[in-house]
């Protein structure tokens, strides 16, 4: 199975601190055994690369996902003072679940697990690359990352003007709050209670 090494996002390191995250002087940060890059603005929107040892084909349905130059990207344990620990699942959205699903298979991932109505609030698959879950849901529009959730024990002690209160989430037995737009990051991003 392909595993995924590297999330190069298009946001300046500074907003990641101001949520309690700890970029190391290249603007990396480690979560678990995947690095996210913080590459600023200037490389784009979002999610713009996906680092993926043993990938079988490159960019499925269109995603920005592209094999990692090594086998390991080899990140050290980074301790944050939000307390992140890692990176609990990375959100695609399209048009056609079944078709970006299947292109990420073909790429190397592993299908865990499909649904929808009324179990799940839109129909929707679940994609493995090594510790990386992807969740892909149909919501229309090209394939595209959307967004990224990240474990992280104490939401309470978060929650205020940049970080939504915690709410129910849709997984039983956990808690979820989303970072709000004034953050000022380039993706969607939202805080879940640990597995």
């Amino acid at each position: 199975m392909a595993a995924a090494r590297e999330l190069v996002i298009a946001d300046e390191p500074g907003a990641w601190e101001r949520l309690g995250f700890a970029p190391d002087a290249g603007g990396a940060l480690a979560l678990a055994e995947l690095r996210v890059r913080l590459a600023g603005r200037a490389a784009g929107t979002g999610l713009v690369e996906l680092r993926v040892a043993g990938l079988a084909a490159e960019r499925p349905d269109g995603l920005p996902v592209i094999a990692a130059a090594g086998a390991s990207v080899g990140t050290a344990a980074a301790t944050h003072p939000n307390g992140a620990t890692a990176i609990d699942h990375a959100v695609v959205l399209t048009d056609d679940c079944d078709r970006t699903t299947a292109a990420l298979a073909a790429a190397g991932g592993d299908v865990r697990r499909r649904g929808g109505p009324p179990e799940l609030p839109a129909t929707m698959a679940f994609v493995r690359f090594g510790e990386l879950l992807v969740e892909v849901a149909e919501t229309g529009g090209p394939a595209r990352f959307w967004g990224l959730t990240i474990a992280v024990p104490d939401l309470d002690a978060l929650s205020g003007p940049l970080v939504g209160s915690p709410r129910r989430a849709v997984q039983p037995g956990r808690w979820i709050a989303t970072v709000q737009r004034e953050a000022g990051l380039s993706i969607a991003l939202a805080l879940i209670s640990p597995r």
